[in-house]
């Protein structure tokens, strides 16, 4: 069994800096939706083996506020993340190490949103409506956590997951 979870970056500032986008920092409402879900892993028990993040400002922002939360697993940048398309993202997901059963990417949207949708095809029992909110959006700082019944990494292919949760920040300070 491994677990895949991806998590969106936090809401960025708006604009770019300097004329790059790669450099935005995380928003004020990003910077508490982060430390929110850092609560949230702690408190629910998430257990994550590796963490892969992308290298732009706003994800390396996240994963800091968020590690907290992570008990102390192991993060590896990769530029490659830096506004990955699906194709390329489920190449990334297939060469996970497999002595890894619980990875965390952390990363952008769209490729984020419409991976996880391809990849799952059902939802654990009672995750009926985080399954139609995962294929309406995927907002910044949500969480998708989605099971697949394989031993290795390579066998992960479009609709092979089942969705165990997709937390929202809203969900997670009670607004």
């Amino acid at each position: 069994m491994k677990t895949l979870y991806l998590l969106r970056h936090a809401k960025a500032a708006e604009g770019e800096l300097r004329g790059s986008d790669v450099l935005r920092p995380l928003a004020k409402r990003g910077i508490k939706a982060s430390a929110d879900m850092a609560a949230y892993l702690r408190e629910s028990g998430v257990k994550v083996d590796q963490v892969f993040c992308s290298t732009a400002m706003r994800t390396r922002e996240t994963y800091d506020l968020v590690a907290p939360g992570l008990n102390g697993a192991p993060v590896a940048y990769r530029e490659r993340l830096y506004l990955i398309g699906m194709s390329d993202l489920l190449d990334f997901i297939q060469t996970l190490p497999d002595t890894s059963d619980s990875v965390m990417l952390i990363g952008h949207n769209p490729a984020f949103h419409t991976t996880a949708v391809a990849l799952t095809k059902a939802a654990e029992r009672g995750q009926a409506n985080a399954f139609l909110s995962l294929k309406e959006k995927f907002p910044t700082c949500a969480l998708c956590a989605i099971a697949f019944d394989i031993e290795h990494w390579a066998h992960v292919k479009r609709d092979s997951g089942v969705l165990v949760n997709f937390v929202v920040p809203r969900d997670l300070d009670g607004e």
